[in-house]
């Protein structure tokens, strides 16, 4: 539960400072650097296939199989209320988010309100992927975990290649999707035993 309770603290912190200052001096650095002058180049090419592998409808098909692999092979559907009512409360976070901070893009024109803040992609780089983890194996090794922060840390790098987002819009969606999992096992909604767990479904399933 610490950290659940911390990560949300930080995501919390983190939409305050996107809102107070949209253009700090640590993202507008990090934005020169990782995007100087806004030039599209073979670098941004390259992560650019990165960004497309792990877009938000290829990771929600995965999160929709390992669900369904979950409830069949459990004879359940705990897994798929889970992987719902996680999913759909981390998107509502996002979407309202994006609303209230309004920040501008990374590129856009000084005083130009967009939806920069958090990053969306990121956000279901890290959720989806570790929802979808959580419901092949709830209790998941250490190292799978480092799997799913690698990647959903990919995605967010390769929207800072591309000049998509700043650093703390990626950085926020990380954290957030670490407070949602995080929740999701603190408060043992991803199950344990699959043997102790209530069979709504028929046998003839598994």
């Amino acid at each position: 539960m610490l950290v659940a309770a911390l990560s949300w603290a930080g995501y919390a912190a983190l939409a305050v400072l996107a809102t107070v200052a949209p253009r700090n001096g640590f993202d507008v650095a990090v934005r020169d650097l990782a995007r100087p002058g806004d030039d599209w180049g073979p670098v941004q090419q390259r992560w650019d296939v990165l960004q497309n592998a792990l877009q938000p409808v290829v990771v929600l098909a995965v999160l929709v199989v390992a669900t369904l692999w979950a409830v069949v092979r459990r004879r359940s559907l705990r897994p798929a209320l889970t992987t719902a009512t996680a999913a759909v409360a981390g998107v509502a976070v996002v979407s309202v988010s994006k609303v209230l901070v309004a920040r501008p893009d990374a590129f856009s024109s000084p005083g130009v309100q967009s939806s920069s803040f958090p990053s969306g992609h990121t956000f279901t780089a890290v959720a989806f992927l570790g929802l979808a983890l959580l419901a092949v194996r709830p209790r998941p090794p250490a190292w799978a975990w480092g799997v799913v922060l690698v990647l959903g840390a990919g995605m967010g790098i390769s929207l800072l290649v591309q000049g998509v987002h700043w650093a703390t819009d990626v950085l926020a969606s990380i954290v957030l999707g670490v407070a949602c999992l995080a929740t999701v096992v603190a408060t043992g909604a991803a199950g344990g035993d699959a043997a102790a767990q209530p069979k709504v479904l028929p046998a003839s399933w598994r």
